[in-house]
């Protein structure tokens, strides 16, 4: 096993705690397999490791999922729990008051290792402008790209769901509430969670950020764990300890987690619990001492990582791009929706599986809209062509079917022109979209770094358009 460190000079103390937990749970390393440094954060190597080699494992005792939290959340009855439900749920009864650490018998060590807040996450500033708080980074949310905005409100719209859903089995799990008030009687030290019951019971919309701040460690660090005999199964999912330290790199070497038995097998599960998880380094160079090991977050465009994670990748020039990718829904559907046709294009769209997720996207190889787009277009354009809602579509169906290329060069052009109006709106608000908040008084801590994370986002759009308008403009065929 390679010697890893946390370079988290803020946890120095908690790491040791965390490592004398995880052995309890199981885990075989020595104390001083893991040590803490002071130098940044994320996950160093303190010795080399040749390629694929064991990096750690965790027990699955030292998990937390749905199955680790069985015994504690009653899973039956008329309102069961989703993992993230649950997951948060048990984080949102444990935070940690203020800085000190978490009371949890189960998860305590590991617990007060996690972030003490989420500011700088937009989810918290949008979730605090629906309480009418206009301050940290809540008035940042006027200078989003409306497609970025978008995703935000849906993720909202995400968390809004599980919130509810966890207060419903608060107030109607009859056997929860019975185990919450015996755990209150008889961990009597524990006062910071006979506190959050109280909290609860008196007003529970005060405690909607304590969920916030618990919901964003699930969604922000949760790995997918193999649990259930479905993989789509979306309760197949895991908080890692250990994991948590590595940073996410878009590109280059990072560590990966080794494939659980019922992945190799691709068979339900024999132990439900698994065999804990296993991570391994580089597969295709070694990691010499003193190396930060990274993790890949997935192939995410900047939008997504903005919303779902709270940073953006910087790897756009001024001039050129690398990799990017922009949401056009909403300048779409403005434009299909602005015709006559309009309804009708939708429901066809809608009834074929096209209707939304429209993109532009761009590589150093290339850049064009996706074949989703393409096919909206092409239907928009066929109807405002022929100038009546009934014409026969039998061409269009025939292109997505794959029997014919096109549905006739006149199609080709005016979809082409149409992409090029919605770039040419793209680049329009990018170029307006502006270079600062004006308010002085949002310039110190994570908010200047967050202004530049908008900056990027923007840019991003600009780059992507005009590259997409630029190929097409040419006569490329996409």
């Amino acid at each position: 096993m390679a010697n890893i460190s946390n370079a988290q000079s803020s946890l120095n103390y908690r790491w040791p705690k965390l490592l004398a937990w995880l052995r309890t749970k199981g885990m075989k390393t020595g104390a001083d397999d893991l040590l803490v440094e002071s130098a940044g954060n994320g996950l160093f190597a303190r010795t080399s490791c040749t390629p694929s080699s064991l990096l750690f494992a965790v027990p699955p005792q030292a998990l937390m999922n749905i199955r680790t939290l069985k015994s504690l959340y009653p899973t039956s009855g008329p309102m069961p729990l989703t993992a993230v439900q649950m997951i948060s749920l048990h984080l949102y009864i444990n935070r940690p008051h203020g800085s000190e650490d978490s009371l949890d018998p189960h998860y305590g060590p590991y617990i007060s290792t996690l972030p003490r807040e989420f500011d700088s996450h937009p989810l918290t500033w949008i979730v605090r402008s629906k309480s009418g708080m206009e301050s940290g980074g809540a008035p940042l949310l006027g200078y989003l790209p409306p497609s970025v905005h978008a995703s935000l409100v849906k993720l909202h719209d995400r968390f809004c769901q599980d919130w509810a859903a966890v207060r419903a089995y608060l107030v109607g799990n009859t056997q929860y509430c019975t185990w919450f008030r015996h755990l209150k009687r008889y961990q009597t030290a524990n006062s910071y969670i006979s506190s959050k019951y109280d909290a609860y019971v008196d007003n529970i919309d005060n405690s909607t950020s304590n969920y916030v701040w618990a919901w964003l460690n699930v969604n922000t660090r949760c790995i997918y764990y193999r649990l259930k005999a479905s993989k789509e199964d979306p309760d197949n999912l895991t908080l890692c300890p250990i994991l948590d330290f590595a940073n996410h790199t878009p590109n280059g070497s990072h560590m990966t987690p080794a494939p659980s038995e019922a992945d190799i097998w691709d068979s339900a599960p024999v132990n439900l619990i698994g065999k804990g998880f296993r991570f391994l380094s580089p597969a295709d160079v070694s990691v010499q001492e003193g190396k930060e090991i990274f993790l890949a977050y997935g192939a995410h465009p900047n939008r997504t990582l903005f919303v779902e994670y709270g940073f953006v990748n910087k790897s756009l020039g001024e001039v050129g791009i690398t990799d990017g990718e922009v949401d056009v829904q909403n300048v779409v559907e403005s434009l299909i929706l602005g015709h006559k046709s309009g309804v009708f294009v939708k429901s066809v769209l809608e009834d074929e599986g096209y209707w939304g997720d429209w993109t532009l996207y761009c590589s150093a190889e290339s850049a064009q809209p996706s074949w989703r787009l393409i096919t909206a277009l092409r239907l928009h354009c066929l109807f405002v062509s022929n100038n009546t809602i009934h014409n026969a579509i039998q061409p269009w169906h025939d292109v997505i079917a794959g029997k014919r290329e096109m549905i006739s060069d006149g199609n080709e052009l005016a979809w082409k022109e149409s992409l090029i109006t919605i770039c040419n709106t793209i680049i329009t608000k990018a170029q307006a979209s502006p270079k600062s908040d004006g308010a002085e008084e949002y310039g110190h801590g994570w908010l200047p770094w967050m202004r530049e994370n908008i900056r990027t986002l923007w840019r991003e759009e600009l780059l992507v358009a005009a590259a997409v308008k630029q190929r097409t403009l040419s006569g490329d065929d996409f």
